[in-house]
């Protein structure tokens, strides 16, 4: 029996490759081109650019930064109306069939790891990130809407929007972690083999 291209190693499947290649290309808008243009209005960074955390104090220097600037307001609402509402979703999908594309590979190779349990473990696995980027897509909504915009910042926003950030990259950076390791005990395999 002759394996094609696609079946004899996950990552040349051409739908897995378009999906990823989207997702960079999506990121990549977001990380030269969105968010630089709203630092340039606004004076402050947007929330997904600030990796390493940001406080309170800085989400009212963001809802100030936009309420100086609309067009600042309008980069931001766009974006998170648009690109990083279809991003996070593709990102977390992407994770998912790394993870389960390098199971299938395990499996090829000999594991015996279930099929059933890898296929919920590569489900699960950005689930979480998935969840957390969708509600601090939310809050920074919340935060640029015009109704935020024309007073203060909603209650609460400064207080959750730094704590669902940091989360967001927390549980993204666990899924990277859990399929790099998948991936990695791949090539360990493969070596044997």
């Amino acid at each position: 029996m002759q394996d094609s291209s696609a079946t004899g190693n996950p990552l040349r499947n051409p739908a897995l490759i378009a999906l990823l290649v989207v997702t960079a290309g999506l990121f990549a808008w977001m990380a030269l081109v969105t968010g630089p243009a709203f630092e340039r209005a606004a004076g402050v960074a947007l929330p997904d650019g600030r990796m390493f955390g940001y406080t309170p104090a800085d989400v009212l220097d963001m809802h100030a930064g936009a309420k100086a600037n609309p067009a600042a307001a309008d980069i931001a609402n766009h974006m998170y109306r648009t690109l990083d509402f279809v991003f996070p979703p593709l990102l977390a999908l992407s994770l998912t069939l790394l993870a389960a594309t390098g199971f299938a590979m395990l499996k090829r190779l000999g594991s015996n790891i279930s099929v059933p349990l890898a296929r919920l473990g590569s489900g699960m696995i950005a689930l979480p990130y998935l969840v957390i980027d969708l509600r601090e897509n939310g809050l920074a909504q919340a935060l640029f809407s015009d109704a935020s915009l024309a007073s203060d910042v909603p209650p609460g926003v400064t207080a959750l929007l730094p704590a669902f950030t940091a989360w967001k990259f927390a549980t993204l950076g666990a899924a990277v972690l859990i399929v790099i390791a998948i991936w990695f005990r791949v090539w360990m395999r493969s070596r044997k083999a």
